[in-house]
């Protein structure tokens, strides 16, 4: 019974969706005097006509597609650049104009690369507003990112909603830490820029197995008083983990209003232990499982300070020091197997469409 409910609710959610995009296309292609209109709701004659052009597009667009639905809606959130930043780590800018429009840091997206895709949340990696366009990083590590790997620029991601979840809260702070680990670097990157652009000194901390695996480090530069390179093996920076090195910054008399940190969740833990030893109020990215973005599917219930949270709602920003991260690792490894199906399957699947 609840799963024919919830496939239900799914089904209308991506009914909305639809919805939502076609109002989007329709009002950021309409003049100045349309979209007055389309917010005050007056020329009621004219629905007639904006009612017969999107109909109009939208069997023009399916025509274009010959059949394949991958393709419908391709003028929407289509890639306009798309690079590798190392062998596992791609970037990809998206047209989204709207979500360009209201995307903070902290705030995240949910896309689907085709029509029968996984929904992925991804950290709002960067924005621009003037182009209408948002920067998602993301690492290849299961069916869903593949797919989207397998998108080229001029291609389009099938859905791509946000921003959701709550925004990093910045104003105020005069000195911050902010410490990055791997993949999460690129949701720690746009909380450091923001800082930097909103005044505060900002120590970067970011964290890496090795060398080849690096990402970001101009970009860090960039938005930086001072960046700490860390790599496990001593390949490049400094050898050791991010906890040694702000423990470092911390003993020679740095005082921070706050330490921000995002990566594995192992990390977090360590970098939380350590700053409670400090008194140092800490906030942590929380990245558990998620569907649908809302509160309502219940995958992504975290216990912070003994109570129940959903990262996509509450968060996904917590306090660190509140966080039952023991609790969090144990529900990420819970579909393991099943993820781990998903990318054979889907591995075998381009094998299949390369020969």
């Amino acid at each position: 019974m609840y799963m024919k409910l919830f496939n239900k609710v799914t089904d209308m959610i991506e009914e909305l969706i639809e919805v939502q995009r076609l109002v989007e296309d329709i009002y950021l292609e309409s003049s100045e005097s349309e979209q007055i209109w389309l917010e005050s709701g007056q020329e009621f004659s004219k629905t007639i006509d904006i009612a017969k052009w999107a109909k109009d597009r939208y069997n023009r667009n399916v025509e274009d597609s010959q059949g394949d639905p991958g393709k419908e809606f391709a003028f929407m959130y289509q890639i306009v650049k798309k690079e590798h930043l190392n062998p596992t780590v791609g970037k990809m800018v998206v047209e989204a104009p709207l979500i360009a429009k209201k995307a903070e840091p902290g705030q995240f997206i949910i896309f689907r690369a085709k029509e029968d895709s996984e929904r992925i949340p991804l950290t709002i990696a960067d924005y621009d507003r003037e182009a209408g366009t948002i920067t998602i990083i993301y690492q290849i590590v299961g069916a869903g990112t593949m797919e989207l790997d397998s998108l080229n620029e001029g291609e389009c991601i099938h859905d791509f909603v946000g921003p959701l979840g709550t925004a990093s809260h910045l104003d105020g702070l005069k000195k911050v830490a902010v410490v990055g680990g791997g993949v999460g670097c690129a949701i720690a990157y746009p909380v450091a820029k923001k800082l930097h652009e909103l005044g505060a000194e900002v120590h970067a901390i970011v964290g890496f197995r090795n060398k080849d695996l690096v990402i970001l480090e101009d970009e860090f530069k960039a938005v930086s008083d001072k960046l700490c390179m860390m790599t496990d093996d001593g390949s490049y920076g400094e050898k050791g983990v991010v906890t040694a090195a702000l423990e470092k910054l911390i003993n020679d008399g740095n005082q921070y209003d706050e330490v921000i940190a995002i990566g594995p969740l192992i990390m977090m833990k360590f970098v939380c232990q350590l700053t409670k030893k400090y008194n140092i109020k800490t906030v942590v990215s929380m990245n558990p499982i998620m569907i649908d973005g809302t509160g309502m599917c219940g995958g992504c219930r975290l216990t912070v300070g003994g109570e129940t949270k959903f990262a996509c709602v509450d968060g996904p920003d917590f306090d660190g020091h509140l966080v039952d991260f023991d609790e969090a690792m144990h529900r990420g490894t819970m579909y393991r197997d099943f993820e781990q199906h998903a990318r054979e399957a889907e591995c075998n699947l381009l094998k299949k469409e390369v020969k």
